[in-house]
């Protein structure tokens, strides 16, 4: 069994996650400081772990190594306005799209004292931060009497102060400067007690290729079903798998034409959504997702997600420093 197989059997297991987070803290806290100094070892290391190769960014073929060279090589600064869950909004409402934004009922440029954070939100809400990816930063609050507040404003204080980019090797997060947004909490009106499907759309060059469906989330215990899908909705099973497949979004045909304005001007970015009484709601743009399976091993093996990623018109403007690596 391969190491990363194990590591995400362990980090999938409630029981083995908690006895392995000490080690795994230790080990996050001496990555990111080696990737301070380093900037490209982080991707370097979660391509070679995904990929069983080094990465090569002067000749880019996988998914990652485009995105990343991209990411290293060329003018990358709408991806900060971007990828800031504050910014972002302003983007999608001169798109012509600022129907399909969530709520916002607060944003603070600092952590505001905790009387004021939940005093001033309603019974249900989301507040996270707007400058950190993988689901960092982000706390649901069904009910804000019966949460824990002491939890969630320590663990927002904490990444507040957390220099995401810097220690993930993603410089176009650093830009980013810290806040606090606090939303409407988005209920799932097929089943109340379980997280809205969260579809995640891969646009190419501005064509969507395909969809990550991510359902039953669950923040606090870091689980969920991940699916794949084509454009025609048909599933990509590419591991064993008997959970039931989700039905096509009421509203995917408009997902998919905003997807295909929203990302037009990139050769490459995850546009998601979800879906309430019927209309989208936009959640996040992604230009750098995750090292998982589909998109590194298994994507790479089934739909060569890197050769739909068309670099010709992309501008470089600097040149890979080795002293990063």
């Amino acid at each position: 069994m391969k190491f990363s197989r194990i590591i995400k059997i362990i980090r999938g297991n409630k029981v083995t996650r908690t006895l392995a987070y000490p080690l795994d803290l230790i080990c996050h806290h001496v990555l990111a400081r080696i990737t301070a100094a380093h900037p490209y070892r982080y991707p370097a290391h979660n391509h070679k772990w995904v990929y069983g190769r080094r990465m090569d960014l002067e000749n880019p073929i996988s998914l990652h190594e485009k995105i990343y060279w991209m990411l290293y090589c060329t003018d990358t600064s709408i991806w900060t306005e971007l990828t800031d869950k504050v910014k972002v909004r302003s983007y999608i409402a001169r798109m012509g799209y600022g129907n399909i934004l969530n709520k916002v009922y607060a944003t603070y440029d600092s952590l505001p004292d905790m009387n004021t954070l939940f005093t001033n939100a309603p019974r249900s809400f989301v507040v996270k931060t707007n400058h950190c990816g993988g689901g960092e930063g982000v706390y649901l609050v069904k009910n804000k009497e019966a949460v824990n507040k002491k939890r969630i404003y320590s663990g927002l204080k904490k990444v507040m102060k957390d220099k995401y980019g810097v220690r993930t090797g993603q410089p176009h997060y650093v830009g980013i400067k810290p806040q606090i947004i606090v939303e409407r909490y988005l209920i799932n009106e097929e089943d109340p007690t379980k997280a809205l499907p969260d579809y995640k759309f891969f646009c190419f060059n501005g064509e969507p290729r395909l969809i990550n469906l991510v359902g039953n989330r669950s923040i606090e215990e870091h689980t969920y079903l991940d699916h794949y899908y084509t454009m025609s909705w048909e599933r990509i099973v590419y591991k064993e798998d008997e959970s039931q497949d989700f039905p096509r979004p009421k509203s995917f045909d408009e997902m998919v034409q905003v997807a295909r304005k929203l990302s037009s001007p990139f050769p490459f970015v995850r546009l998601d959504f979800y879906e309430v009484g019927g209309k989208p709601i936009f959640g996040e743009m992604t230009f750098t997702p995750g090292f998982d399976m589909f998109c590194g091993t298994y994507g790479d093996k089934i739909l060569k997600l890197g050769n739909w990623i068309d670099l010709s018109g992309t501008k470089k403007i600097r040149e890979l420093n080795p002293k990063f690596y």
